[in-house]
Formats: C-alpha cells, sequence, structure tokens
C-alpha cells in the first residue's frame, strides 16, 4: 500500500489531521514497532485509534502486515479482542484505524492495584476469564498473538481486551534473527523457553505468556526474561496471597501455562477461571479433551449421498495399534468391511471376520449390518452384540476388537493431524490417556501438589471377570465394561470434585486406569472413590466387579510408584 508522495513530512503531533479525517488529540503510547494516537473522527463523529508505524522502525514488509492485521482482527470478531475498522494510506504511511478503548493498560492496572494492596480474587477471575477468551478466540482463527503482556491488555470500568496481535507474528515471521539475538516482534521477557531458544510465534508460545501475564498479577513484579516462577514454591513468590483465595484448579491452570513442555500447556479455551461454589457444574463446563470427528454434515449431504463426504477412522485395534488413525473414505452407498481381500474396506484387526458387515447409507446415517461374523459388532448403547448398529456423525461402532469412528474430514486435513496427535496420546478404547502420557501428567501434578502445597492422591481402579486375573487378556465384553467404566468414573469425579479442569486420567494395564486428584485428603479422596464405586458398579455387566484402591502421593516418589 503505497502512501501520498509529501515531503518534508512533519512528524505527528496533537492536532495534525490526517486523510483531512483524523484530527489526532494525544499520544496512546509507543511500542517497538509504531505509535498508537487517539484521534476524532470527523466522519463519524467518534474518537479512534491510530496506529502508524515509526518511519525509523519500518521494514520491508510492513505494509503487508497491517493488511494482514486488518484482516485478522475481522476474522476474530470477539468483546475481548479490540475491532480494527480500517487500513489506509497517508502521508506518514500506512495507518491502521482501531477501535478506541477507554481505560489503561493492564500492566498499569497492576502498578495501581499494587499500591491498593494487590487484586481481589473476583477482580483477579474477572480479568482472567475475559483476557483467557479473547486469546481463545484468536486462536480458534488458526492465529497467532505473538506479543502477548500486560501492554497488550486493556482494562476498562467492564472488561477486558487485548490489543495488537497478528502484527508482531507478520514482523517475527519476515525478519532474518541474529545468532544468539532475541526473536523479533515481541518482548522477552514473557517469551516462552522454546521461543527464547529457537523463536517462532506458536500457540504454545502464547499460553506461555499468558501464565507469566497472569503471574505478574499476583506478584506486581515485572518478570525478567526467562523466569521460571515453578522453579521454586509459589508461596516464597508472591506478594499479594491472591491464589490462597482460589481453587485449587484456577491455581493450577497458572502452573500449567508455564510448564517448560508445551505439549502440557492447556488450550485457551479450556481455561476456566470462576469460583464453583457459586455455579453448578457440568461435563460441558470441565474442558476435557476429545476426539473432534470433524464438522456435522449439511442438510443437503444429509438428504443426498455424496462420495467421501464421511470416513471411518481407526481409533483402536487390540492386535493392530499400527493401524490407529487410519483413514477409509466412504465413496459408496453400500460397502463391506472384513479382512478378505475381495471386501469394499480391508481392515487389518484379526478379530474381524474375513467378511464381517455391510455397512449401507441411508437418510445421512450408516447401518452396520452384522453377516454372522465370529467375534461380533457391538454399539456403544449395550453390552450385547448387535445384528444392526446405526452410526451417525461422530459416533463409534466395534468390530471385534476394532473402533472405527464416523468423521467428516479428508485424509491427512488439519482435523485428521489433530486425530492422529490425539491418538498418539490417548488410548482409543477409554479416551483416557496412554500409559506413557499418564505418566508424564502425573509427574507434573505432582509438581504442582508440591509447588502449591497441596495434597495428592492417586485412585486405582481395576475391573475383575469370572476366574480372571487382571493380566489375562480381556473379553470383549471386559473391553466394553472397561470402556463405560473409565469414562463414568471420570465424569463422576470431577463432578464430586467441583472440578474446573479435567482430571489426569489414564489407562495402566489391560483392565486397569488410574485417576489423579489434586487437592483433597486421603480421607476426603477414599469417600469420593467409595462413592465412585458404587454408582459405576451398577453399570457394570453381570459377574464383572469394579474395585478401587488408592496411594498418597509424596514429594520426590515418581508417577510409575503411585499407579503400579
Amino acid at each position: 500500500m503505497s502512501a501520498p508522495s509529501q515531503n518534508p513530512v512533519e512528524p505527528v503531533v496533537p492536532g495534525t489531521v490526517i486523510n483531512e479525517r483524523y484530527e489526532t488529540r494525544q499520544s496512546l503510547g509507543k511500542g517497538g514497532m509504531g505509535e498508537v494516537f487517539l484521534a476524532y473522527d470527523r466522519s463519524t463523529h467518534q474518537m479512534v485509534a491510530l496506529k502508524i508505524l515509526r518511519e525509523d522502525s519500518r521494514m520491508p514488509g510492513d505494509d503487508e502486515a497491517l493488511r494482514q492485521e486488518l484482516i485478522h482482527a475481522r476474522a476474530v470478531g470477539h468483546p475481548n479482542v479490540c475491532r480494527v475498522h480500517d487500513l489506509a494510506p497517508s502521508n506518514w504511511g500506512p495507518i491502521l484505524v482501531m477501535e478506541h478503548i477507554e481505560g489503561q493498560t493492564l500492566h498499569t492496572h497492576i502498578r495501581r492495584r499494587k499500591a491498593q494492596g494487590g487484586y481481589t480474587a473476583d477482580e483477579f477471575r474477572k480479568i482472567a476469564s475475559e483476557t483467557c477468551q479473547g486469546l481463545a478466540a484468536i486462536h480458534e482463527q488458526g492465529l497467532v498473538h505473538g506479543d502477548f503482556k500486560p501492554g497488550n491488555v486493556m482494562v476498562t470500568d467492564d472488561k477486558a481486551m487485548i490489543l495488537d496481535f497478528g502484527f508482531a507474528q507478520e514482523r517475527a515471521r519476515l525478519s532474518a534473527r541474529r545468532p544468539g539475538a532475541p526473536p523479533d516482534g515481541g518482548t522477552p521477557n514473557y517469551m516462552s523457553p522454546e521461543r527464547l531458544r529457537s523463536g517462532g510465534a506458536s500457540p504454545e508460545d502464547d499460553l506461555y505468556a499468558l501464565g507469566l501475564t497472569l503471574w505478574e498479577m499476583w506478584t506486581c513484579k515485572v518478570p525478567e526474561p526467562g523466569a521460571r516462577p515453578r522453579a521454586q514454591r509459589m508461596r516464597g513468590q508472591i506478594m499479594f496471597d491472591v491464589p490462597s483465595r482460589l481453587t485449587v484448579d484456577e491455581v493450577k491452570l497458572v502452573f500449567r501455562c508455564l510448564s517448560e513442555n508445551p505439549l502440557l500447556r492447556p488450550q485457551a479455551r479450556h481455561l476456566r477461571f470462576f469460583n464453583p461454589a457459586k455455579m453448578t457444574v457440568s461435563p460441558i463446563q470441565v474442558p476435557r479433551e476429545r476426539l473432534d470427528p470433524g464438522p456435522p454434515l449439511a442438510r443437503g449431504v444429509s438428504q443426498h449421498f455424496m462420495p467421501r463426504t464421511q470416513s471411518l477412522l481407526i481409533t483402536y485395534a487390540t492386535n493392530a495399534p499400527e493401524a490407529v488413525g487410519r483413514m477409509y473414505p466412504l465413496d459408496r452407498p453400500s460397502l463391506s468391511i472384513g479382512r478378505r481381500a475381495d471386501q469394499d474396506v480391508i481392515v487389518p484387526e484379526p478379530t474381524v471376520s474375513g467378511a464381517h458387515c455391510t455397512l449401507k447409507w441411508q437418510a445421512g446415517c450408516w447401518n452396520f449390518e452384522d453377516r454372522g461374523s465370529t467375534n461380533g459388532s457391538y454399539g456403544d448403547s449395550s453390552f450385547d452384540r448387535r445384528s444392526q448398529v446405526v452410526l451417525m456423525h461422530g459416533g463409534e461402532v466395534q468390530l471385534g476388537e476394532l473402533r472405527l469412528r464416523l468423521v467428516s474430514f479428508g485424509q491427512d486435513s488439519p482435523h485428521h493431524k489433530r486425530a492422529r496427535a490425539f491418538l498418539a496420546r490417548r488410548d482409543g478404547l477409554t479416551q483416557l490417556l496412554n500409559r506413557e502420557a499418564l505418566l508424564e501428567s502425573i509427574d507434573e501434578e505432582g509438581s504442582f501438589c508440591d509447588w502449591a502445597d497441596v495434597p495428592l492422591t492417586v485412585a486405582r481402579y481395576e475391573l475383575r471377570g469370572p476366574n480372571r486375573q487382571v493380566s489375562d487378556r480381556p473379553t470383549i465384553l471386559e473391553m466394553l465394561a472397561l470402556r463405560r467404566a473409565a469414562q463414568r468414573c471420570v465424569e463422576l469425579t470431577e463432578t464430586l470434585l467441583l472440578a474446573l479442569t479435567p482430571v489426569v486420567a489414564g489407562r495402566t494395564g489391560p483392565l486397569r486406569f488410574s485417576i489423579a486428584m489434586a487437592g483433597p485428603s486421603i480421607e476426603e479422596a477414599r469417600t469420593l472413590v467409595e462413592q465412585v464405586v458404587s454408582q459405576v458398579q451398577g453399570m457394570m455387566p453381570d459377574k464383572v466387579e469394579l474395585f478401587a484402591t488408592i496411594v498418597k502421593g509424596e514429594p520426590g516418589i515418581p508417577a510409575r510408584s503411585l499407579i503400579d
């Protein structure tokens, strides 16, 4: 975007009129790349904010970066993200016309609260919750902020809003890094360890910056570059004891955002800050990670078959774990499934019969008709073999020891990649963490409990069938019982704990799983587990029983010792 030529160009000062429309009133602040002015829009008779890139900071590609910021901001459209109205050329270069927010930056807000004795729990919750919602809206559009910090959060009388996203990321992409220099386009004080090492903005880096921002609200101190708040006990670092008035889950969210491992940082859309004693907790409010089956079908697609609109995704195979994540596009309204070479869908799991079932499309659903298979076909509604199983979008069917999910995304699509990443860390039968991911997560939970000085307990569950040792190979009936028991035990545990965050839970053996609980004492955990077992036992098939034991976590004890 080229600007009209005018030489020389006088600096922008209060009273400067830009494009015969915007009358500047005062400077609102300077950053590493430009300056923002408060201006009066003579056309709309409203106050706006103008971002003008400083001449001495201009770089090749900045015009395109500003254009991308406009596109990004309009794509987000969230009440906790600053709106950008327009991008226009001027004698001073391209300008962004943004919503004027009457308030103060969170950086200033923190300093003022420090003089007043720090934040109350409700003040912290409100700012934290709204900031997380704004960042989640940015990430949901596939965007990255790139320079998240208190100076880019505005606090008004009624809400918090995120400023200035997208531009920093574009600058970081276009700029060449000097060896040993901090990555361009961001603020080193709020960068994650991996970004300080190698550069590159990412959603995980935004989450680390969010954790440091919330940490600054507790400590009222700007973190040094490379800050590691988890390196020493929490209570020895904070200035005002905000965490003592928060729930264990809310404190844990900040701890997890500051994890050295980017994979252990929770997504922004999963962050929750509110008082659970005043609210009803439902499974919808607990942000448990799930396998996304893709968008639901449009009405026209559900009425008329369209080839390859849907696919079958292998989520679990006892004897063919290498096949998990494989997809089979549904290209005809009638298909056969089995292991024989003459079947339309050839699956590798040996417990599936050579010609196991026929799959037929009807009004947006798929009907699995069992053809007298050896090991049977099963739906999630019962433990009995079914001659027919009707599958809708996102549903699962089990053929022998193979599980298939009906999805609406294509091979190697972003949805498929996310599904494979989910199944790499989770057991496709129970959807709980697999053993190695569970060990890592329980160690993280133990680190938090030691950091925050709260108890850790681990409930170890196991199913026992008639005359069967737990280490023996499970029957299909026991596999189905394990799936239902594991999922229901997790749901009940989260409800009884009034959880804001999902509990750490994973499969540890053929018929075993464990759930870690941060917060309750060993006595409270025992009472909770007794309630869970009594409720879940009634859901089990005849002659299958659920048992549980509890172990208390201690500092320095590895997760392997707790679950074995």
